[in-house]
């Protein structure tokens, strides 16, 4: 039996271009990448809806119901609270117990308001108002748009006594966070 040798200068060269090869060479470095998110809300009048009782007869003697609602988008895990002013005929300023539509005809004088309350629940039992801690709705954010109903409710016209005619009131939603 016999072996076939390789002849000794193809091994040497093929040796020689492994050492010819160039080694390869790394070196690294870190960076960072950053952003700062601030928080933010808005309450959005876009999304509001209107607490509308619709029609009632002067000597009705039931409450009249509505629902409206608001619109908070407030960044991640930021808390924030919304908060519902008195209203523009409010008969005491800043007094969220003395709430009231005005009647919109210009002509009308006398018996041209009808009260009304706003609350923060569906069973009506808690007035929705603008003291922190006390009587406005709380939340924390999600970043997605969350909507708040408004109850409302005209616990008896009759008790107004009201000119006949159209009433209207404007309430001021305020997120604060």
């Amino acid at each position: 039996m016999r072996f076939l040798r390789a002849p000794r200068p193809l091994l040497f060269s093929l040796g020689l271009v492994a050492l010819a090869s160039p080694a390869m060479a790394a070196d690294t470095t870190t960076f960072n990448v950053r952003i700062i998110i601030t928080k933010a809300c808005t309450i959005t009048a876009a999304a509001a809806t209107d607490v509308d009782f619709g029609t009632a007869l002067s000597t009705a003697t039931t409450p009249s119901n509505a629902q409206g609602s608001v619109t908070a988008q407030c960044s991640a895990l930021t808390p924030y609270t919304i908060a519902l002013n008195a209203g523009s005929n409010a008969a005491t300023a800043n007094d969220v117990t003395t709430r009231r539509m005005r009647n919109t005809d210009a002509a009308v004088t006398t018996n041209n308001f009808v009260g009304y309350q706003l609350y923060s629940d569906a069973g009506r039992a808690n007035v929705w108002g603008a003291t922190t801690g006390t009587n406005t709705v709380a939340g924390t954010g999600t970043g997605l748009a969350q909507a708040y109903p408004i109850y409302g409710q005209v616990a008896n016209p009759s008790v107004n006594n009201a000119a006949t005619g159209t009433y209207q009131d404007t309430v001021t939603a305020t997120i604060s966070y």
